[in-house]
C-alpha cells in the first residue's frame, strides 16, 4: 500500500515539473519578486492576526468591487438575467431557457443571486456578499496552515494569498467560483483540523458531506473532494480503523448525495429548473476539452457545430477528437496542462478597461501600463505557488504527512479532470487555493533550514570562543614560568 502511496505522490511530482518545462526562464524572478512579500510579512506581528486578516481582506476586496465595474458577459449574462426575473415574482424562467435546460447546474448559483435581488436589486450587493466568501477563504488559508506549520508561516501565506491579484480582482465577476470554493476549503478545513478530532463522529462527517454538497450546488466540483477524500482515506488509514473510517466516508457520502439529490428533484418536479441540477449534455466538455481548434478550450465554431447533430454525432465528434486524433493528444495535453496551471487571466475583470486613461490623485495615467504590472506579478505569483508546491512534495515525497498527501491528492485529481475536459486558467481559481497551502510545506522548509544553519553557526562560533578564552590564561602562566 505504501508503494502505491509514492506512486501517486510521484504522479503529481512528474506533473508538476512537466507543466513547469517552459516557464523555466522566470522562476528565478518569481522567488524574487515573492521573497519580498515573504520578507513583509514575517514584520507584522499583530495579536488577533486572524481577524485582522479577514477584515483587510475583506476591506481590500470591497474596495476594487467599488472601484471596478466589470460589465456582466458570456454565462454570467444568463445566470444574471435569469436571476433578475426570479427575483421580480418569475419562478419559472428557467423553463424557457435552453441554456438552463441543457445546463442545468447553473440554476442553484442563479437561485442563490436572485435571493440576494430581493433583498436590493442590481449586482453590487451579490458582487460584495462574494467579497465576504473569499475574505473567509483568506482567513481559513491562514487557519488551515497555522495548523500544518506555525504562526509565522501562517501570516506569510494568508498575507500571500490576500494579495493574490486574480482571485482578487475576480471579486467583480459574478463568478460561481467565490461560495464554492470556500465550502470546499471548509469541508477540508472540518477533515484536517486538530480543532475537529474531538468532535463527534457522525457529527463532523456529515458537515464535511453538507459543506460538499451546499458547493457542489453553486458550482460542480465536489467530485474532485469525493474522489481525492477517497484516495486520502484508502492510502492513510491503518486496519484497527478501517470500519470506523468506512462509515465515517458513508456519512459524508450519503449526507452530500441525499442533499444533492433531493434538491435537484424539487427543483425539476416544481419546474423551477426542468432539468433539476443535472447536465443533459456529458460529452459537451469532454469535446470541448480535447478540440484542436483552440487547445481544449472554448470554440464557438466547435459549439455550433456540436449543438446542431444528433448525439450519435456528437459521440463520432468527440471519437475523432480523442481516438481518431491519438498522435497529437500528447502536445494537447501538454499544452493544456501549461495553459491552466500557470498562465494568469484577469481578462473578465479588466479588459473592459484596456486602452483607457485613470485619474489616480489628480494625475491621469494610462490603464495599460497599471494593467501591466498587476499581470506580471499576477504571474510572478502564479509561478512561485507552482515552484513551491513542485519543491514541498519533492522535498517530502517519502515521508509526507496525511494533512499533506490529501492537498496532494485534490490536486492530482483536479489535474486529472482538467486533462480530459474544457479548460480557462480562470477554472484554476480554487486548485490554486490548494498551491498556496502546499507551498506553505515550503516556505516552513527553507525558513527553518535557515535558521538551523544560523543557530548551527552561533553554536560553532560559541564553542570556538570559549575554547579560545580556555587556551589564553595557560598561555600567560607559561609566560610567567618562563621568566
Amino acid at each position: 500500500m505504501e508503494k502505491v502511496k509514492k506512486i501517486f505522490v510521484y504522479l503529481l511530482l512528474i506533473f508538476f515539473a512537466l507543466t513547469l518545462l517552459a516557464h523555466f526562464t522566470n522562476m528565478f524572478v518569481a522567488i524574487a519578486f515573492i521573497g519580498v512579500v515573504i520578507f513583509l510579512a514575517t514584520r507584522l506581528n499583530l495579536p488577533k492576526f486572524g481577524l485582522w486578516l479577514f477584515i483587510v481582506a475583506l476591506v481590500m476586496r470591497c474596495i476594487v468591487v467599488l472601484l471596478i465595474d466589470s460589465p456582466i458577459i458570456s454565462d454570467y449574462s444568463v445566470m444574471y438575467d435569469m436571476a433578475s426575473d426570479i427575483s421580480a415574482g418569475n419562478l419559472f424562467a428557467a423553463a424557457d431557457s435552453h441554456y438552463m435546460l441543457v445546463w442545468g447546474y447553473q440554476m442553484g448559483y442563479t437561485l442563490f443571486m436572485a435571493l440576494i435581488m430581493t433583498v436590493s436589486h442590481g449586482a453590487l450587493l451579490i458582487k460584495l456578499v462574494n467579497c465576504v466568501f473569499t475574505a473567509l477563504i483568506v482567513l481559513l488559508i491562514y487557519l488551515i496552515t497555522r495548523e500544518i506549520t506555525n504562526q509565522k508561516i501562517a501570516r506569510i501565506v494568508g498575507i500571500l494569498y490576500m494579495l493574490f491579484p486574480f482571485p482578487l480582482f475576480l471579486n467583480t465577476i459574478l463568478s460561481n467560483q467565490h461560495i464554492s470554493s470556500f465550502m470546499f476549503l471548509l469541508a477540508v478545513y472540518l477533515l484536517i483540523s486538530k480543532k475537529t478530532e474531538t468532535m463527534n463522529a457522525f457529527l463532523k462527517f456529515f458537515l464535511i458531506g453538507l459543506c460538499l454538497a451546499f458547493g457542489n450546488i453553486i458550482r460542480p466540483e465536489a467530485i474532485v473532494f469525493l474522489g481525492a477524500i477517497f484516495l486520502y482515506f484508502v492510502f492513510t488509514t491503518k486496519k484497527a480503523e478501517i470500519k470506523s473510517t468506512i462509515k465515517k466516508f458513508l456519512t459524508l457520502l450519503i449526507t452530500y448525495l441525499c442533499i444533492t439529490t433531493f434538491t435537484s428533484i424539487v427543483l425539476s418536479s416544481t419546474g423551477i429548473s426542468p432539468s433539476g441540477l443535472d447536465n443533459t449534455s456529458p460529452l459537451w466538455k469532454f469535446t470541448v476539452g480535447f478540440n484542436p481548434e483552440n487547445r481544449g478550450e472554448y470554440s464557438e465554431p466547435v459549439a455550433q457545430k456540436f449543438f446542431s447533430v444528433s448525439e450519435e454525432e456528437q459521440k463520432n465528434m468527440l471519437y475523432d477528437y480523442t481516438i481518431g486524433s491519438l498522435d497529437t493528444i500528447p502536445s494537447l495535453l501538454l499544452h493544456k496542462a501549461q495553459h491552466f496551471w500557470l498562465d494568469g487571466d484577469m481578462n473578465y475583470s479588466l479588459d473592459y478597461l484596456n486602452g483607457k486613461t485613470i485619474s489616480i490623485l489628480g494625475i491621469d495615467i494610462p490603464f495599460d501600463n497599471i494593467r501591466s504590472i498587476l499581470d506580471n506579478i499576477n504571474q510572478y505569483y502564479i509561478y512561485m505557488i507552482f515552484i513551491f508546491s513542485l519543491v514541498a512534495v519533492f522535498i517530502k515525497r517519502k515521508n509526507m504527512d496525511n494533512t499533506q498527501f490529501l492537498f496532494a491528492m485534490i490536486l492530482l485529481v483536479y489535474a486529472v479532470v482538467y486533462l480530459l475536459i474544457e479548460i480557462t486558467p480562470k477554472y484554476a481559481y480554487t486548485p490554486q487555493i490548494f498551491l498556496f497551502l502546499m507551498s506553505s510545506y515550503t516556505i516552513y522548509y527553507f525558513m527553518n533550514h535557515k535558521f538551523t544553519l544560523i543557530e548551527k553557526k552561533q553554536s560553532i562560533l560559541s564553542d570556538e570562543k570559549e575554547a579560545k578564552e580556555k587556551r589564553t590564561p595557560k598561555k600567560k602562566s607559561a609566560a610567567k614560568k618562563t621568566k
